[in-house]
């Protein structure tokens, strides 16, 4: 069978693709992704058809036709234009171009990608969704996909609705008012692993190896040298080895920052980061959440912008996290976290939610008998 990922070109977007197109590939299947080629090295070995722009230009041309910013603005109008107009509109012909020189008998698109159902509505095969993290709310898919089907319908394509929906976040983050969609497959979400591996050790800070260690990140997309400088700034007054992850656009793997108990790091996959970590300051990334509650390790999440507030209102209500409002707030949560044992008991049991979620190979079984 031939399979076409779909995503948006977006660390975030497309990592919670991959364990799922690599088994693919593993099975058998010949896999593809539609996307930026700016992230082929985020999806390797896995083929890239270039379809649009990238996310930056994406948001420059929206926001020159709106005068709003995506980044920040989560509201259904401007995630709907920008989603399901903007994107869709600088990567349609692309997109369409792409996926009949590939054909591809079922298409899998991120939740908040349209080009994928585009393509497959055209072609007339069965597409999927795949979440990122947790559910959007009515109006915010609603209008996402009005947009899409509008612009859809001036190219003569009436937009197909998903034979799937494949969801990573467990029903333990979900809201108290969320209800799952009847076509709902869970897949258990998997911490990025490079398939091609890395060098990268895990630092052994010499002298103070009984002291625990807190990672510190603030995902893909944030890249904030002030911020991750002021969380390790509150952190030390604390005794506990510090791994500060710089987001992949950081030009360099420094930071103004120093001490026996910091080592900071360019981008690595977030599976090697947890190695031996027991205690993790975010921005509250979905991906980021995932990957560490999946490792029961709990969390100090100060939460910046877009799904962020919900994502640390669900893990705190889980009792695995402590959100906070500022960077100088780290360090005394973080103390917290360790000292009360609460935190850990809700990660672990959170993990073990996580571990019971259905597995990547019997999602892709499910997928694929569906297809017809």
């Amino acid at each position: 069978m031939r399979i076409l990922f779909s995503g948006t070109p977006a660390y975030g977007h497309l990592l919670p693709l991959l364990p799922l197109e690599r088994a693919a590939r593993l099975s058998g299947h010949t896999t593809a992704f539609l996307t930026h080629a700016s992230l082929g090295g985020v999806v390797a070995p896995a083929t890239v058809h270039t379809a649009g722009a990238t996310l930056e230009d994406t948001l420059g041309e929206f926001q020159r036709r709106t005068g709003k910013n995506a980044a920040t603005d989560m509201s259904p109008a401007t995630a709907g234009e920008f989603f399901g107009g903007t994107r869709l509109d600088l990567g349609a012909d692309d997109a369409l171009t792409a996926a009949r020189d590939f054909a591809p008998d079922l298409v899998i698109a991120e939740t908040a990608d349209f080009l994928g159902p585009l393509v497959a509505s055209q072609l007339g095969v069965p597409w999927a969704s795949h979440g990122v993290g947790i559910a959007l709310e009515s109006p915010l898919a609603e209008a996402m996909w009005a947009t899409a089907a509008d612009r859809a319908a001036e190219r003569g394509i009436t937009l197909a609705r998903p034979s799937a929906t494949v969801d990573p976040w467990p029903d333990c983050l979900q809201r108290d008012d969320w209800e799952p969609s009847a076509d709902r497959i869970t897949i258990r979400p998997q911490a990025h692993a490079s398939e091609a591996g890395t060098d990268w050790q895990a630092p052994s800070f010499p002298g103070r190896e009984h002291l625990p260690r807190v990672l510190v990140t603030l995902g893909t997309i944030i890249d904030d040298a002030d911020a991750l400088s002021r969380i390790v700034a509150s952190l030390a007054g604390q005794d506990v080895n510090v791994v500060v992850a710089l987001p992949p656009s950081s030009e360099t793997e420094t930071l103004p920052v120093g001490g026996s108990g910091v080592h900071v790091t360019g981008f690595v996959p977030m599976g090697l980061l947890l190695q031996g970590v027991d205690a993790v300051v975010s921005s509250g990334g979905a991906g980021t959440v995932l990957s560490v509650l999946g490792a029961g390790v709990p969390m100090v999440i100060w939460p910046m912008g877009l799904d962020k507030p919900l994502n640390a209102e669900r893990t705190a209500a889980l009792g695995a996290a402590e959100v906070i409002g500022s960077a100088d707030e780290a360090g005394e949560a973080v103390a917290r976290v360790l000292r009360q044992p609460s935190f850990r008991t809700a990660a672990e049991a959170a993990s073990r939610n996580i571990a019971a979620m259905t597995p990547v190979p019997e999602v892709l079984s499910l997928l694929t008998e569906r297809r017809g």
